[in-house]
């Protein structure tokens, strides 16, 4: 197995807040499985300059740089960066941005060598086993002079088989907390928030949208795994305070009733916040997720008018979303 340094680009904070790069966590967390030597640097943490400090101590042969769209021109620098440090490393760009626009960063940056396109994990662990890019299913590269696919990568129906994020690589206290006041016995403004993640993809199609780009539909964990994972991060690091990174939270109803049954369980007093649509809550579910630790829910509404939502594909109503709203 190659070694292979994992980076958040410095400058990629939005709004001025970061989380812990889960996207890279959940990379790291494959690779180590698969016996790569791994190492990851958060550089919005670390500072730029742990870019060129990493690379002249670890000396990676594979690099994965996440990249979103506003941050993009920092994941191009930081490749770029990487190829100046070591010439020889593979420099590989992963994140909603790169699975859209694979082809005008090929084309554009020859510091960039290969895409991810979607779903990582697997396609990484076999870059870091050495095989050939081309071979290697669900990437872009270029080859014969253009930016070109390789065949497409079936998606991982079970979640539960895909390794917890390698948490132990960061130190999570030093991450920002972000709130106010106290619930469930938990301080928002002072306690680090934590990003985890119950379902891949949305039940929405929204044309405006990356997620059904990205996530070709819905897949979600068990309860019980989630449970595991938020129990791991309560009871050894620490952590109280939560951010679901879901697109929408609450698409398998029994499911998060399951999860929210499984957090009291096990004595989880926890606080947490997450995103849904308006048209998948409901009184008791929501009641149940509030019992749970849930403070804070975001909707994707858009617009008040029908036929803006129509024209956008919302599938969804001005009634549903007043309705959410009032209940909350």
């Amino acid at each position: 197995m190659k070694r292979v340094l994992l980076v958040n680009p410095a400058g990629t904070e939005q709004s001025g807040f970061t989380n812990p790069p889960l996207g890279l966590l959940y990379l790291a967390g494959a690779l180590l499985e698969a016996g790569a030597e791994v190492r990851l640097i958060d550089c919005c943490i670390e500072g730029d300059s742990a870019l060129e400090r990493a690379a002249a101590e670890f000396r990676p042969e594979v690099a994965g740089i996440t990249c979103l769209t506003p941050g993009r021109k920092r994941a191009v620098d930081a490749a770029a960066r990487l190829k100046r440090a070591c010439p020889g490393v593979l420099t590989v760009l992963g994140g909603a941005h790169p699975t859209i626009m694979w082809e005008q960063l090929l084309t554009h940056y020859p510091s960039v060598d290969i895409a991810v396109l979607g779903e990582g994990e697997r396609a990484v662990v076999e870059l870091a086993a050495g095989r050939e890019p081309a071979s290697v299913a669900g990437i872009a590269l270029r080859a014969g002079g253009r930016a070109v696919k390789t065949a497409q990568r079936a998606y991982e129906r079970d979640l539960d088989s895909i390794p917890f994020p390698a948490w132990s690589m960061l130190d999570l206290k030093r991450y920002p907390a972000r709130g106010t006041g106290v619930f469930n016995g938990v301080d928002l403004a002072s306690e680090p928030r934590v990003s985890v993640i119950f379902s891949r993809g949305c039940s929405g199609s929204c044309d405006f949208c990356s997620t059904w780009w990205i996530w070709r539909g819905w897949r979600c964990r068990s309860a019980r795994n989630m449970a595991q994972e938020l129990e791991l991060l309560y009871r050894e690091k620490g952590v109280r305070h939560f951010c679901f990174a879901d697109d929408a939270l609450t698409v398998d109803r029994e499911r998060v009733l399951q999860l929210c049954r499984e957090i009291r369980s096990r004595g989880l007093r926890i606080a947490f916040s997450g995103t849904t649509r308006t048209d998948i809550v409901d009184a008791e579910l929501l009641a149940a997720m509030k019992d749970a630790g849930c403070y804070n829910l975001a909707f994707g509404i858009e617009s008040a008018s029908p036929s803006l939502l129509a024209a956008m594909g919302k599938r969804n109503t001005i009634d549903a979303s007043e309705k959410a709203v009032a209940l909350c």
